[in-house]
C-alpha cells in the first residue's frame, strides 16, 4: 500500500471530509470502487471533467479523468490542509488505478500534465512521482514504481529526515530520497541492468537539488536506491558517492540532463556567490559546464567541458553577422 501520514487532529479530519464531499460529490455524482477493476463509477449526467461522453470512455480513461481532477485539488487548493486532504483522495484512487492491467501500457496523456510519469528504456517498469506543497517552506514527495508484472513498489519520502549522509547511503522504497524524476537512463554492468533516475528536489529553505539516483535490484531481488557508480570531483578531490547530489541556490536556473549527441550528462558549473565553497545554498551557474561520461563502470566527472567564451568589447561570436 502507498503510505500516507494523515494528521489525527479534528480540524484536519473535518477539512478532509469537506474536501472529499466537494471533490467526490461535485464532480462524481456517485463514487464507488468496483470490486473487480477498481474503477470509480461516475454519473454520466455530469461531464465536467470528460472531453467525450462518459459512455465512450474506457475504464482506464475514466479513472485518469478522476485522477486529473483530484490532482488539481491537491495542487491548487488555497489551504494547505485542503491540499493534504486532496492528496489523500488522490492516493486512494491512484492505488486502484495502478492495479489495473492496462495501466502499465496506457500513456496517461492528461495525468502526465499533473505529475511525472516515466517508463524505463527497456519497458520493465514505470515510475510515478509528484509533490505536494504543504507550505511556503515545505514540500513532500510521493511516488510508486510499477513493474511489468503488475506489482508495484511504494515510495515513502524521508528526504526531510536526512540531514547528513544522503550521498553515502542506500535506500529502499520505504526510505526514499524523494524528488520529481524527469529522465531515466539505462546502463549494464556485467550483463546486469542498472538504471539512473534524474530528478529535482525543491524542499530546502534556501536551496534546491538536482539528483542522479541509482536504481536496481540487489541479490535478494529487492529494490535498492544507491550504489558507488560515480567518480566525481568536489573541492578538487575525487569522490565515489552512492548517488550524485547537486545543490544550488534556490530559484537558480540550473541544467542537469543527458545529452544524446555528446553521450554525457551535462550540468551547469556552479560557484559560490560569496566565495564560500561550504555553503551550497550560495551556488549559482558561472556560464561553464561540467559533464559525466560513462566509462563502463561508473560516471566519470570532467570539469569545464564546455567553456565560456570571453569576448572583448566589439568582437562578435561569429566572423560575419547572422542576417
Amino acid at each position: 500500500m502507498l503510505n500516507f501520514s494523515f494528521c489525527q487532529n479534528f480540524k484536519l479530519k473535518r477539512r478532509f471530509f469537506l474536501v472529499g464531499i466537494t471533490v467526490l460529490m461535485s464532480f462524481l455524482a456517485l463514487t464507488q470502487a468496483n470490486a473487480q477493476d477498481g474503477l470509480v463509477a461516475f454519473n454520466p449526467e455530469r461531464k465536467p471533467i470528460h472531453d467525450v461522453p462518459f459512455e465512450k470512455l474506457t475504464p482506464i480513461q475514466a479513472i485518469e479523468d478522476s485522477l486529473a481532477y483530484l490532482a488539481d485539488s491537491m495542487y491548487n487548493s488555497g489551504m494547505s490542509e485542503d491540499r493534504v486532504a486532496g492528496s489523500y483522495a488522490f492516493i486512494q484512487t491512484f492505488k486502484r488505478m495502478i492495479k489495473m492491467k492496462e495501466s502499465f501500457t496506457y500513456a496517461f496523456p492528461k495525468l502526465k500534465e499533473k505529475m511525472s510519469i516515466l517508463t524505463s528504456p527497456d519497458n520493465t517498469f514505470k515510475i510515478y512521482t509528484w509533490e505536494i506543497i504543504r507550505s511556503e517552506i515545505e514540500r513532500r514527495y510521493y511516488g510508486a514504481i510499477q513493474l511489468s508484472d503488475m506489482s508495484f513498489i511504494p515510495l515513502v519520502d524521508v528526504s526531510d529526515q536526512i540531514v547528513r549522509g544522503a550521498e553515502d547511503s542506500t535506500f529502499q522504497g520505504t526510505r526514499w530520497l524523494g524528488c520529481l524524476y524527469y529522465n531515466i537512463l539505462k546502463k549494464e554492468i556485467a550483463g546486469q541492468p542498472i538504471y539512473f533516475l534524474l530528478g529535482w528536489n525543491g524542499n530546502g529553505l534556501n536551496s534546491e537539488k538536482k539528483i542522479i539516483e541509482v536504481f536496481g535490484f540487489n541479490s535478494q531481488g529487492q529494490s535498492q536506491f544507491g550504489a558507488p557508480l560515480f567518480n566525481t570531483i568536489e573541492r578538487g578531490k575525487r569522490k565515489r558517492p552512492m548517488r550524485f547530489i547537486f545543490e544550488y541556490q534556490k530559484g537558480s536556473k540550473v541544467t542537469l540532463n543527458y545529452d544524446k549527441e555528446l553521450q554525457q550528462i551535462i550540468m551547469d558549473h556552479c560557484e559560490s556567490q560569496i566565495g564560500d565553497d561550504a555553503k551550497r545554498y550560495t551556488y549559482i551557474p558561472d556560464g561553464t559546464y561540467d559533464g559525466l561520461s560513462w566509462d563502463g563502470q561508473s560516471w566519470l566527472m570532467q570539469e569545464d567541458i564546455i567553456k565560456a567564451i570571453d569576448l572583448k568589447q566589439g568582437n562578435a561570436p561569429v566572423e560575419k553577422p547572422i542576417k
